[in-house]
């Protein structure tokens, strides 16, 4: 590891440089979380979020304003077609955007029905028309990565321990499939590939074996996709019940295994799940929160950054 050490009159020009941008700057602000780490966004209706240029516009200064330097971008379902497909250059017209302004942008996608092995071929070709859209578009319109949102647990086999545990044999080889198209295609291009996974996948009630090994389930997916959103959905930073109480096996699993890991936190109104989102107490007091998280966790490797369930709330946070 590189240590870089400054003497006091370069700590205090520096600080000093910060300050007055600051000043002649108002707007400015760190484009990630004041550790560093990425500060991600989910953005799931591109139908209302890309189609226009003031659309686009909009939530690229919204980004900038939060200090938002990833979006998930949904290129998913719509009928028989895809939002990818059907609207491919505007698509393209967005990613420019946001790389001119230094922002990520990820292929987001995701159903619960994915994790069976009988539908593994959809997520497989959702990928592959990221693949080609991207082969199609110049560098600058490319995606950066992708990320898949698929949730086993919405499904009815979940709720018998023995139809679960095939389900979960399906969910994990399914992963494995796609983490393998996703590795082979990353040794040409740079593009990286993660998975949205709860935090409670860690529970001793779905410890599985899987490929001869008995471990909590989220050790399994984080073996097989090593870049994960974590759906930390807690409205508090620490004690009991709260983000950090729940994210704490898998930072230090990222951070023992070379993995990496975005806490994600909720803004939607989901009454009366009040404590899952921040929707109620603001966005003032998410941030305070989220600061903790991200000092906590500042020195640790496998600790990615943090992501906002979702820009569509998000934007309509009371302060």
């Amino acid at each position: 590891m590189i240590r870089l050490h400054m003497n006091f009159p370069l700590m205090v020009l520096v600080f000093g440089i910060l300050a007055l941008a600051l000043i002649v700057f108002p707007g400015f602000t760190f484009a990630e979380t004041t550790s560093g780490k990425d500060k991600a966004m989910w953005s799931w209706f591109p139908n209302e979020d890309i189609l226009t240029d003031e659309a686009r516009e909009e939530i690229i200064t919204f980004a900038k304003d939060k200090g938002v330097n990833v979006i998930y971008l949904n290129t998913g379902d719509r009928g028989e077609d895809t939002y990818l497909e059907m609207y491919s250059e505007q698509y393209q017209e967005f990613i420019e955007l946001a790389h001119e302004n230094d922002i990520k942008v990820f292929a987001l996608d995701g159903a619960a029905k994915w994790a069976r092995k009988e539908n593994h071929r959809i997520p497989i070709k959702r990928m592959l028309q990221v693949f080609q859209y991207n082969h199609h578009s110049d560098v600058d319109e490319q995606f950066d990565g992708m990320q898949f949102d698929i949730e086993p647990y919405l499904l009815d086999e979940w709720d018998t321990t023995e139809e679960r545990e095939q389900l979960v044999q399906e969910y994990l080889k399914g992963l494995k499939k796609l983490n393998g198209m996703a590795t082979v295609y990353g040794m040409k291009y740079d593009f990286e590939f993660m998975i949205a996974m709860p935090f409670w996948f860690d529970g001793s009630k779905y410890e599985t074996t899987y490929e001869g090994v008995t471990k909590p389930l989220s050790d399994h997916v984080m073996d097989t996709v090593d870049y994960v959103a974590l759906m930390a959905y807690r409205d508090f930073a620490e004690g009991r019940d709260s983000i950090t109480y729940h994210i704490e096996h898998e930072i230090q699993y990222a951070s023992e295994n070379g993995m990496k890991a975005v806490i994600g936190v909720e803004t939607q109104y989901l009454e009366p799940y009040e404590k899952v989102s921040f929707y109620e107490e603001g966005e003032g007091y998410m941030n305070e929160q989220l600061e903790i998280v991200d000092q906590l966790y500042s020195n640790e490797s496998g600790y990615a950054g943090q992501a906002i369930h979702k820009y569509q709330s998000y934007k309509n946070m009371k302060p």
